[in-house]
């Protein structure tokens, strides 16, 4: 959790007043688990790749897992609208078979059918029919010796006109009355696959368990989404709280550029209908990976077409405006390099477990276990192609003794650098772009482990707390090793706070008038408290919070069940605390309490529960800045003026807040947000309008 005062909104846009010298740290519980991972693949579709979708040559590519080789296991094909079509992927298929051995998985999509009526809209009359056309493919992809693992219900309900078009009402209707009966020769069920991943047309089966129970997979495209998407387009609170697996079917990351390029500035390609000037980053693809399988929680990772001018294998392209060089042609591309960072070391059974995911602004980290358990396999992206990045990997849960280390950079593919020793469960790592201008790459460490034995959690002080009675924020339970033992989960390892309080535990204490706050609170991140209920019954939970935004909030839980959804929060001031309440029903016994962060950005004191429904507030007594029984600073400090990018705009003296408004105003030159610090430690979001 993020440390606060105003100056968490300088944190949220990443500007650094100080910047430390040293490796930041990846914390890696081998014990917190996630989902599995079923792999990760491309597409093949030899109707419009004119016959030359994939070669065995490519397939040895595409699907092996040796050196030059990008590891995928995972084969996404169509299901034409015409039966003797049928027979376009088999032999891509059975190479993609051969290669991929027993990891293999072949699913299909279907872009239309015989059935589409007007506007592509099918007629609900037409829907059984639509069901044996389906199985009349899986049928034929059985006998032709390449079975189906999964088939989906359609491609793209909502790119509607090319090819079919579903409504969330459609979808919803065909899920519950006649998805089951695709699961012909025990044919997995796939979602409608929309093309931006709206959650719109989810949201109706998912609420409902009868037609949830016909869906075995969700399937999306992330076509809406790009480097510069927010995380909150992955996110999807209610596939995670109903466990739904998840695969992203279709994507590629930009078609304007080879699929060579590592950072290059384009405005020509495959598929340029007009000049759109950009820059293509192969980067890009690990990023993406990255935010699927950590923030959006998916189990699979499927790319567009395999070979392509854009993708994993290089083509030439469509009217030969990239000038593809034919020594490139048929070889894995840099996009190819960097999603085998992921394809060859994270295999098919592997779980996803605990990592520090963002530890410095554009570093990011993913962390996994083999499916029998006896390998880790750590994924670092540096995303800053200006510099180098030191990075510390600590690892716990599992005894490693050495990780072999590769890296894809504009200078090396995949390269492999040998192995280095991990001490006491920590080894540091600088993550070396090579003989390159960009500094940008993608390391992936991959140890041999074995289980550690656990160790318990322990309340705070040694004693659980009681309700009724306060519990201070704080002190949350210290944390143990082994699954059920974590005790808090903060989305970086950096400790923001001001103070050596619970220190190395990257949970952002610092010290207010009232005591210790935990703040630079994100969403996601959880606290838990051993509790001790004396009596069973009806409660008053009382929080002391602090913020000055209007969408923060925190969510409790008992055991893993639900005690209040969200409790809002809203204010002015990081400085001026105030009480928010909720009714809980709680049962008697001692209890794991859980606070989640619903909405960043707050600073909290304690929680007080009182017995009883809407009862009294027991610490009835104004707190904060207008309360506290301290004085407040007479005398100017001095200021310090950032943009929102880090940069120093200018200095000032001041004594009151508004003094900095209009001294803010003064000394910048255009409108915009600054953010205002203090020798002192205070610090203001200033908008300025001249």
């Amino acid at each position: 959790m993020k440390c606060m005062g105003e100056v968490l909104k300088i944190a949220s846009f990443g500007l650094a007043f100080a910047i430390p010298a040293f490796a930041s740290t990846v914390n890696v519980d081998v014990t917190e688990e996630h989902q599995v991972i079923r792999g990760f693949g491309g597409m093949v579709h030899n109707q419009w790749q004119g016959g030359s979708g994939l070669s065995e040559a490519d397939a040895k590519l595409a699907f092996g897992t040796g050196d030059g080789q990008i590891g995928l296991n995972t084969l996404r094909i169509p299901v034409y609208a015409n039966s003797s079509d049928f027979n376009k992927e088999v032999q891509a298929a059975k190479y993609a078979k051969k290669y991929a051995g027993d990891d293999f998985i072949l699913y299909a999509t279907p872009w239309t059918s015989p059935y589409a009526g007007k506007n592509q809209h099918m007629a609900s009359s037409n829907y059984q029919k639509y069901v044996d056309h389906l199985n009349s493919f899986n049928d034929y992809m059985k006998n032709q010796g390449v079975p189906l693992y999964a088939i989906s219900i359609s491609n793209e309900p909502d790119w509607c006109g090319e090819w079919a078009c579903w409504s969330a009402d459609e979808i919803y209707n065909f899920t519950k009355g006649y998805a089951d009966k695709m699961r012909k020769n025990g044919a997995k069920v796939i979602s409608t696959e929309s093309f931006r991943y709206d959650k719109n047309l989810y949201n109706k089966v998912l609420n409902d368990a009868n037609a949830l129970k016909n869906w075995d997979i969700l399937g999306a495209h992330f076509y809406a989404s790009d480097r510069r998407t927010g995380d909150n387009f992955f996110q999807y609170s209610l596939a995670d709280q109903k466990k739904v697996e998840r695969w992203m079917t279709e994507h590629y990351t930009e078609s304007q550029g080879s699929g060579n390029y590592w950072r290059t500035v384009t405005n020509t390609g495959d598929q340029a209908n007009a000049n759109k000037r950009d820059t293509v980053n192969a980067m890009d693809v690990a990023y993406e990976i990255h935010r699927a399988m950590v923030v959006g929680n998916f189990n699979q990772y499927t790319w567009w077409y395999i070979r392509r001018c854009y993708g994993l294998i290089m083509e030439k392209d469509f009217g030969n405006k990239l000038q593809i060089p034919q020594n490139e042609i048929g070889k894995v591309s840099k996009r190819g390099y960097v999603m085998s960072q992921f394809a060859r070391f994270v295999r098919p059974g592997a779980v996803r477990v605990g990592a520090t995911a963002n530890p410095e602004k554009e570093v990011f980290a993913s962390a996994y276990k083999s499916a029998d358990g006896d390998s880790v396999i750590v994924v670092l992206v540096n995303r800053d192609y200006k510099n180098s990045k030191t990075v510390t990997v600590k690892v716990q849960g599992a005894d490693v003794q050495t990780f072999h280390m590769y890296t894809t950079s504009e200078a090396k593919n995949a390269k492999d650098e040998g192995e280095v020793e991990v001490k006491n469960g920590s080894v540091t790592i600088t993550m070396d772009a090579g003989n390159a201008s960009n500094k940008d790459c993608i390391v992936t460490l991959v140890g041999v482990g074995t289980p550690a034995d656990p160790v318990p959690r322990e309340p705070f002080g040694g004693k659980v707390a009681e309700i009724p009675g306060k519990i201070e924020v704080e002190n949350f339970d210290i944390p143990g090793t082994g699954k059920g033992n974590k005790s808090y989960s903060e989305n970086d390892s950096e400790d923001r706070g001001e103070t050596n309080y619970r220190e190395g535990t990257g949970v952002d204490i610092y010290k207010k008038a009232t005591g210790y706050v935990v703040g630079y609170n994100e969403e996601g991140e959880w606290l838990e408290y051993s509790v001790n209920v004396k009596e069973a019954g009806d409660y008053t939970m009382f929080a002391s919070v602090a913020t000055s935004n209007s969408t923060s909030g925190f969510s409790l839980s008992l055991d893993g069940k639900t005690l209040v959804e969200n409790v809002a929060l809203s204010g002015t001031s990081f400085d001026e605390f105030t009480k928010v309440k909720a009714n809980v029903t709680l049962p008697a016994g001692e209890h794991i309490l859980r606070m989640t962060v619903t909405g960043s950005w707050f600073d909290i004191d304690y929680f007080n529960f009182a017995k009883g429904k809407d009862a009294a507030d027991p610490d009835d007594k104004t707190i904060g800045l207008r309360g506290a029984n301290f004085r407040l600073p007479t005398e100017a400090e001095n200021y310090s003026v950032f943009d929102v990018n880090g940069v120093l705009v200018g200095k000032f003296l001041a004594t009151t807040r508004a003094d900095v408004q209009r001294m803010t105003k003064s000394v910048v030159r255009q409108n915009g947000i600054y953010f205002v610090k203090s020798l002192g430690g205070k610090s203001y979001r200033i908008s300025v309008a001249k």
